[in-house]
């Protein structure tokens, strides 16, 4: 069940609060039919009952001893847990001065005695339907935050691996490059490729091949999870990671150790001129930044170190550094 029906079905509840018990009797024989019934016979009652139980609508008298009815909707309107409640005076008090008191304080409607059964039942009906409406529109508009959320992390995000897709880290570089060109500081990029992927599919399929980069975004996350670091599924099966304030030497020690750490998971690629386990070629640019050096810049450097290590060789970290 949604928010939004369970919103629909729940049965409204309502709180009387009076001090005498005969027209307690009354309201609750109009109303209860359609709605569940509270009460309380004092104001003091009557507000903790309404922290306890939250009801949908409060019918307040106002003559009461020690806390009258003005004095409990100001305080219920004076607390944000509790404002939103509507509440409708019931009384015997009736003169203009008295109603205009009592929808100054936050009350919603005023009601004067003796009451009209009819004239109750419509009143409540049609407020309680407000109340609804906005409590209706209040859950969507959590759901629709929650949505919102949920678009923002997938527009974000690599389906497959859960890293940052190509997409974020475009937005992250560009925002860390001006940063560093503000602060003076290293930025270092890290990009890989797996190497023989095409010859891996091949051999053990696409299902294969899907989990294989599925447990390389989990070693990319392992290796760099520095506060700032952002690892990203840069595409197919390209990898890349962002690491501010880092210097070149801490960029190629960290990218050693991502390579070491894929190694470790011994994923086997039994294919012929392959190593005989899955492995990662890497290049490394570590760069104090200039207005020169863009995104393009440094993209373009990292993916030169990548060629270097595919061509000497693979499963290797090949780096270039500028100051």
């Amino acid at each position: 069940m949604t928010r939004k029906d369970a919103v629909q079905r729940r049965r409204q509840r309502i709180l009387i609060v009076d001090d005498t018990l005969a027209n307690i009797e009354i309201l609750h024989k109009i109303l209860q039919a359609d709605h569940d019934i509270f009460f309380a016979k004092s104001g003091a009652d009557g507000v903790r009952i309404v922290k306890q139980e939250m009801p949908d609508l409060i019918l307040l008298d106002i003559m009461m001893p020690d806390m009258d009815g003005y004095q409990v909707c100001a305080l219920l309107k004076g607390d944000p847990q509790t404002a939103h409640i509507p509440v409708i005076f019931i009384t015997a008090m009736g003169s203009d001065e008295d109603e205009t008191r009592g929808l100054d304080c936050g009350a919603i409607d005023y009601i004067t005695k003796p009451i009209s059964p009819p004239i109750v039942k419509a009143r409540v009906r049609n407020h309680l339907e407000l109340k609804r409406s906005r409590d209706l529109l209040a859950e969507l508009t959590v759901e629709l935050g929650e949505k919102n959320r949920e678009l923002e992390i997938l527009a974000r995000e690599d389906g497959l691996t859960g890293l940052a897709n190509r997409r974020h880290f475009n937005e992250v570089l560009d925002a860390e490059l001006k940063r560093a060109l503000r602060t003076r500081q290293y930025l270092s990029l890290v990009l890989c490729d797996v190497d023989f992927f095409k010859k891996y599919n091949d051999q053990y399929g696409h299902v294969a091949g899907d989990k294989c980069l599925q447990a390389i975004g989990d070693v990319m996350r392992a290796t760099f999870r520095r506060a700032g670091d952002l690892p990203a599924r840069y595409g197919g099966e390209e990898f890349a990671a962002i690491l501010p304030d880092t210097a070149p030497d801490q960029a190629v020690q960290l990218a050693e150790r991502l390579r070491q750490e894929l190694m470790a998971r011994d994923l086997p690629h039994l294919v012929d001129g392959v190593q005989g386990q899955v492995t990662l070629s890497v290049g490394v640019v570590g760069v104090q930044a200039t207005r020169e050096r863009n995104a393009e810049w440094v993209i373009r450097e990292a993916d030169q170190a990548l060629y270097r290590s595919k061509e000497t060789g693979r499963n290797r970290v090949s780096a270039v550094a500028y100051d």
